[in-house]
């Protein structure tokens, strides 16, 4: 039973946190038909979550309806600033403006937060042609930009492809304020480099990154490893991962090691890029599905169907998954149904299906019954096998890693 406002904010974020919409506003609409007053913290938590299940409209029709009756005065700049961030995940930047012109003239306050959200708007959709106004306006009510606000400014900069705007906030910050860039700061700018193939810049910034004692990040190197592909140094790749997870002591994520696959495979090494791949699971770092549609690829591209067919069990942890010694690889914990069934429809094309396309999707169907097989794909490969094979698979016959160099 609900008796009070705070019982009924606990129970709302609760709610929210559980996703389960409905039942926030069940307790919301029973909270208010008992002419149980809310507090601004009460309303909050129903915002917060209205706002994180996807309703940012819903959202802002509820401040509309509080301000129509007895709780105008629980409305401040944080239930406002709660609906301008969800617009602006959704990069629904007019809606962000027509929440920001309301605050305007109803006089709310503007905070630090409210500017930092409408800057974050604006980088997400694309839109920097719209900082000079935020600002001004930032001027006009007298409040001081933060390292949050900058790292926005370089981040929305670096997405619309203008690096050297990036840089450029950068030194005016260092020159006309007492901040120091911080790791986020430096990651926004050195994806800009990558994302532009600016090497050379890439690499000076994160030297000066180290010389400022900034330590990089499983981010940091996810990025630098993407750029050093890009400039087909994958050796060079390789040496900056094994130096800076030593020398900062932390092991390489997911992602650091997909990127340093993606290098081997981009470079023709695709033996290298399963040794990396059994480096990872000896390093206890779970292969996600990016990782294993990756290699599932190059599999295909070099004619390696059984290698191709053994990770994709492997992924789905079916019997027949490629092993290393000693080890098996683990299942992913979620696949991508486009994977799996682009990878049958590969198989029986190129006269794969007898001998592999038919058993794995009888595996499927028979320890997989989650994982959804479309129509199209199931009479391709049934056809495929009536028709016979046209040709045995050519390339990688054998199951298990190739022979890399060194470490990897």
């Amino acid at each position: 039973m609900i008796n009070g406002s705070h019982t009924c904010g606990s129970l709302i974020k609760a709610y929210g946190h559980a996703q389960d919409i409905e039942g926030a506003w069940r307790c919301w609409k029973e909270m208010r038909s008992r002419l149980i007053k809310p507090t601004s913290i009460t309303l909050g938590c129903m915002i917060e979550a209205v706002v994180n299940n996807g309703d940012t409209e819903g959202a802002f029709e509820l401040l509309h309806q509080c301000q129509q009756d007895d709780c105008r005065d629980a409305i401040n700049s944080i239930l406002y600033c709660s609906v301008l961030k969800g617009f602006a995940r959704e990069q629904k930047l007019e809606r962000v403006w027509d929440v920001y012109g309301e605050m305007c003239n109803l006089r709310v306050e503007m905070s630090l937060v409210s500017f930092n959200t409408l800057i974050d708007a604006c980088a997400r959709a694309g839109r920097m042609d719209n900082l000079v106004k935020v600002m001004q306006d930032m001027k006009k009510h007298h409040v001081e930009p933060n390292i949050v606000t900058y790292s926005t400014i370089i981040k929305g900069h670096c997405k619309s492809g203008d690096v050297q705007l990036g840089f450029s906030v950068l030194k005016d910050m260092q020159r006309d304020t007492n901040l120091k860039p911080d790791e986020i700061m430096y990651n926004s700018l050195l994806d800009g480099c990558a994302q532009n193939n600016l090497f050379d810049q890439g690499q000076d910034l994160l030297k000066q990154m180290l010389q400022d004692g900034i330590a990089p990040s499983n981010f940091t190197l996810s990025i630098m490893v993407k750029m050093l592909n890009r400039a087909r140094k994958v050796e060079q790749a390789f040496a900056l991962v094994k130096e800076i997870t030593e020398q900062y002591r932390f092991k390489p994520n997911a992602h650091v090691y997909t990127n340093l696959m993606q290098g081997c495979i981009g470079s023709r090494q695709l033996p290298r890029a399963l040794t990396v791949l059994e480096a990872m699971v000896k390093d206890r770092v779970l292969p996600d599905c990016r990782t294993y549609a990756i290699l599932i690829r190059a599999c295909f591209y070099q004619e390696s169907y059984t290698q191709g067919d053994a990770l994709l069990r492997a992924a789905l942890g079916l019997p027949g998954a490629m092993e290393f010694p000693g080890m098996q690889l683990p299942a992913c914990w979620s696949i991508d149904p486009t994977l799996v069934n682009e990878t049958l429809t590969t198989l029986a094309d190129w006269g794969c299906a007898q001998s592999l396309a038919a058993p794995l999707l009888a595996d499927i169907k028979k320890h997989k019954v989650r994982v959804n097989i479309d129509q199209v794909t199931q009479r391709r490969v049934t056809m495929a096998g009536v028709a016979g094979e046209s040709a045995p698979p050519t390339k990688g016959a054998g199951k298990g890693k190739g022979k890399g160099k060194g470490k990897w």
